[in-house]
């Protein structure tokens, strides 16, 4: 990417901003974004990836779902949602091997790509993100872990009310109600995804929800009615 791209200062501001790349100074993140070519996609368009080894993905702006799915049923289950400033793919980064997963847009997305061999050297040749990757890796897997320690030991109902209180914002209530980001534009498939289970039953519980006061859905979205009650009905 050059400097004179009209994603560059977009793409700046996304890595200075980021746990993984912030450390770093304002020639060093030169260097990375002239390294990087930056790539657009459409709301639920799957993200090509060639199992891993070929490229390091950045994300400047948006949400990109990893998914994992099985071939003899077709079931899929989301691992992780990552943001701006999140990096993928992070196993195929440390091992160099093959890594198959499933990255699609959650709503327009923007990434930068570079070489994996090239990312390799970013490493090598700066040192504050050998510091940070720790930390970053240590975020990911209590996320990972969390998510483990919920399909094990929280019903299909538990684990939605978690996920909805994941992305509710109490300090930007409106009206006496809860915005419930990113989720809210979501399909119930998708939600489903998220807590490892299947759309028919993200939409009963949701019904549920609505029916008991909890939620409330506003204009094709919904918010959280009544916080306090959504994390003691579901002993959050």
């Amino acid at each position: 990417m050059q400097k004179d791209s009209p994603a560059y200062e977009e793409s700046f501001q996304a890595l200075k901003s980021s746990q993984l790349f912030g450390g770093l100074d304002g020639q060093e993140l030169d260097t990375i974004l002239g390294n990087c070519r930056y790539c657009t996609f459409a709301k639920s368009e799957s993200i090509d990836n060639d199992e891993g080894v070929e490229y390091l993905n950045i994300i400047v702006r948006g949400s990109v779902k990893l998914a994992q799915i099985n071939p003899q049923n077709g079931r899929s289950i989301a691992l992780f949602v990552l943001h701006p400033g999140d990096i993928f793919d992070v196993f195929s980064l440390l091992d160099g091997e093959k890594h198959v997963m499933f990255p699609s847009a959650l709503e327009p997305t923007a990434i930068l790509r570079v070489d994996m061999p090239k990312a390799r050297e970013w490493f090598r040749d700066f040192p504050e993100l050998n510091v940070q990757m720790l930390p970053y890796l240590g975020r990911l897997m209590r996320e990972l872990e969390a998510f483990s320690e919920a399909i094990v030991f929280d019903d299909t109902a538990t684990r939605l009310a978690k996920l909805i209180l994941k992305h509710t914002h109490p300090e930007k209530a409106e009206h006496k109600y809860f915005p419930v980001r990113l989720i809210n534009r979501v399909s119930h498939e998708v939600l489903a995804e998220m807590i490892g289970s299947v759309r028919s039953v993200v939409t009963t519980q949701l019904n549920k929800m609505k029916e008991e006061g909890l939620i409330l859905s506003r204009r094709g979205r919904f918010v959280v009615k009544e916080l306090e009650m959504l994390k003691e009905r579901y002993n959050l």
